[in-house]
């Protein structure tokens, strides 16, 4: 009889990325463990089976009536033991823009940025630097909906730095909860040399 132990994921009425980061952090604090991870929609249960097989599971569904059930077996290769291994801080720099994502809705772009930086901190890749420009210095002021995580994000070692004339621009400069205070030179001559990512 296998000695393997299972643990069990029940996110039955979230929608992504929630399934997806509960079953990250199970993988991560149990990397031999068996995972079953229980959802109700398909778009979760595609999102959960690209995942583990992205860190080397192998994936098996059912579905029960509306339910599916993702049985998530370690591999015995190299491959999960990546899983254990100290945070990893990519070469790129993040430029942010403005305080939502993407162009359209902004009201849907503020949603987006919210799930944005949840998933963020569960990357497993993270930026050395976060640079916030224009209304983008909003999200790092002390009444932010996104501080707390930001916050998490500079401890766990990302530099967050927001440019000082758009903090004066808003009238925010004095409202600083997060990360160091710089200037238009400062951020150009960084962004130039590094391997960026503008949002």
């Amino acid at each position: 009889m296998s000695n393997t132990k299972e643990l069990t994921v029940d996110v039955r009425g979230s929608l992504c990325p929630k399934p997806v980061i509960e079953t990250k952090k199970v993988s991560d604090a149990n990397p031999s463990f068996i995972i079953t991870t229980i959802v109700d929609n398909e778009v979760s249960r595609d999102n959960v089976a690209k995942f583990g097989k992205s860190r080397g599971y192998g994936v098996e569904v059912r579905q029960d009536g509306k339910d599916f059930y993702l049985t998530l077996t370690p591999d015995a290769n190299p491959v999960t033991a990546a899983r254990c291994e100290p945070m990893n801080y990519g070469n790129r720099v993040i430029l942010m823009t403005k305080d939502y994502l993407g162009e359209g809705s902004e009201e849907l772009g503020r949603n987006l940025m919210k799930t944005f930086w949840v998933c963020m901190l569960e990357a497993d890749v993270k930026p050395s630097k976060i640079y916030f420009i224009n209304s983008s210095v909003k999200m790092v002021v002390n009444d932010s909906v996104h501080l707390e995580n930001i916050k998490k994000l500079a401890e766990l070692g990302v530099e967050i730095v927001a440019c000082g004339i758009c903090l004066d621009f808003f009238c925010v400069k004095d409202e600083l909860g997060v990360g160091s205070i710089t200037n238009m030179y400062a951020i150009t001559d960084s962004i130039v040399g590094d391997n960026i990512i503008k949002l």
